[in-house]
């Protein structure tokens, strides 16, 4: 990856949202199969949100299940036609990573921080560079500017 390349790592979690004075809370999940933005591990029978939905995924969840979705701490693994592609460890609620979290890709690309805010992005070249998970409409981005961080 080149240093005057953008680092970005888009998450397959979304945040939890939190109602405040003039917003509402998010409608409950449809979890009927229907909407490809939740995904169920099949053997858990626990639904976690799924952004960018691709054909051949599946997920593998260890951790507690309430209401049918993931809830509370443990690490959701990702899967693309029987290949691990990411795994993502902290706490969840309502299906969704949120508060401390770590998110780790396929390529060795890691986030660690907090879900919404700030963390450390380590590059697959083993590089450390301030980073932030900005909640967007289709999941977690994870933000550093490489050329203009320096490493930590």
């Amino acid at each position: 990856m080149s240093n005057s390349m953008r680092a970005g790592l888009y998450v397959a979690m979304l945040a939890l949202a939190v109602p405040s004075s003039g917003q509402t809370a998010e409608p409950k999940p449809d979890l009927s199969g229907n909407d490809p933005h939740w995904i169920e591990d099949s053997v858990a029978h626990c639904w976690a949100a799924n952004p960018n939905p691709e054909g051949g995924e599946s997920v593998s969840w260890s951790g507690a299940c309430e209401d049918g979705v993931l809830s509370g701490p443990g690490t959701l693994t990702w899967t693309q036609d029987g290949r691990v592609t990411g795994r993502d460890e902290g706490t969840f609620k309502e299906g969704r990573l949120t508060g401390h979290g770590r998110i780790i890709s396929s390529d060795g690309t890691i986030y660690d921080g907090e879900f919404p805010g700030t963390g450390t992005l380590t590059l697959p070249n083993g590089q450390k560079v301030r980073a932030q998970s900005v909640r967007e409409f289709t999941g977690w981005t994870i933000e550093a500017t490489v050329r203009e961080n320096p490493p930590l």
